[in-house]
């Protein structure tokens, strides 16, 4: 396997083979160059490096890994990307690629990161070779054939919860509502929203909000806005009497949304505003099957009790270590071991 190493400047040259094999592979609407060129401009800092590998013209392999120290090198991992930024043509990563990864990298490699991997993609083989971490246990929701059934299904703690915000609303005459906007103009607006809303939570309290100036806020602007204009981002909102108090941040790829972010306004906790976009969203796009053709709704974060509650499908996201050195890994093992 031959590598070139480049400077993450050079993606641009890439991105059209980087898109062909995410579109064969995972298929992922933040593996998309428009994505990827966002992560690029705001949260690189330029010591990245882009890595591909091709065999008869054919992108094989590609990644960005950044160097962690002396010998040490890792996935480029910005918290906005829900996975590592590395892509492979099989699903099966064998520690022989790994090796010849590590070879190709600057420097003498002593231990290679990769961060976050869905084990719904990734398999690294064989497992003695790398050490295999649990990170988070993640889910998604795949849609139901007929939300009716698939709501009759749920606990009924869940169903009692939901009928008691549509009839408290109702005694209170208050007017329930969702909205998705999908424009370029509207995506952006709402990731204003969505920063407004934040900024009154904890985040706002911890100055990591999403804000329209600051870097995070650009960035989701440029990338959704860019991928709204070829139908791959839409932006939900929950309204209680017109006024928005949930947002969702989506992008999609053909029949995969993925919700990157969600936020709410915590003064309506009682009406549980968030989880009932998200039992508002399963059944639009159950309704709308045809016409939207999404058939799965991704979470990509630590799965939590609604997760659970909506009955999703959980599964790993881990992060892999490969020595292409073994006595170094065992020396590493041992060093744990001591300080135990």
């Amino acid at each position: 396997m031959n590598w070139s190493v480049l400077s993450c400047s050079e993606f641009s040259t890439h991105q059209k083979a980087w898109a062909e094999l995410n579109n064969k592979t995972m298929n992922l609407a933040f593996f998309e160059p428009d994505f990827v060129n966002g992560l690029i401009a705001h949260f690189f800092d330029g010591d990245e490096k882009l890595v591909v590998a091709y065999k008869d013209d054919e992108l094989q392999y590609a990644g960005f890994f950044k160097p962690l120290g002396k010998g040490r090198w890792a996935t480029a991992m910005p918290s906005q990307c829900p996975l590592g930024l590395f892509l492979h043509h099989e699903s099966q990563i064998s520690s022989s690629v790994m090796k010849s990864l590590c070879n190709a990298l600057p420097g003498t490699v002593a231990m290679l990161d990769m961060l976050q991997m869905d084990s719904k993609y990734s398999h690294f083989t064989p497992a003695s070779d790398f050490e295999i971490m649990p990170y988070i246990t993640s889910g998604n929701r795949p849609i139901p054939e007929d939300f009716d059934t698939y709501f009759q299904s749920l606990g009924k703690n869940m169903r009692q919860n939901y009928n008691k915000v549509i009839n408290r609303a109702a005694r209170a005459e208050d007017k329930l509502s969702w909205q998705k906007v999908t424009k370029p103009a509207e995506v952006k607006q709402a990731i204003i929203k969505y920063g407004e809303l934040e900024s009154r939570g904890w985040k706002g309290e911890e100055g990591t909000a999403i804000s329209p100036d600051n870097t995070q806020g650009k960035f989701y602007q440029q990338a959704l806005s860019s991928m709204a204009e070829q139908n791959k981002a839409c932006c939900w909102y929950y309204l209680i009497n017109d006024e928005i108090v949930a947002v969702d941040l989506c992008i999609q790829q053909d029949d995969c949304l993925i919700i990157l972010k969600t936020t709410y306004n915590e003064q309506f906790n009682k009406q549980s505003p968030a989880l009932m976009l998200k039992i508002e969203m399963i059944k639009y796009y159950s309704n709308q099957r045809e016409l939207e053709g999404i058939n799965n709704i991704e979470f990509y974060g630590k799965a939590m009790e609604w997760h659970k509650r909506l009955d999703s499908t959980l599964r790993e996201i881990e992060h892999v270590t490969y020595f292409p050195n073994k006595l170094v890994k065992s020396a590493i093992n041992l060093i744990k071991k001591v300080k135990k």
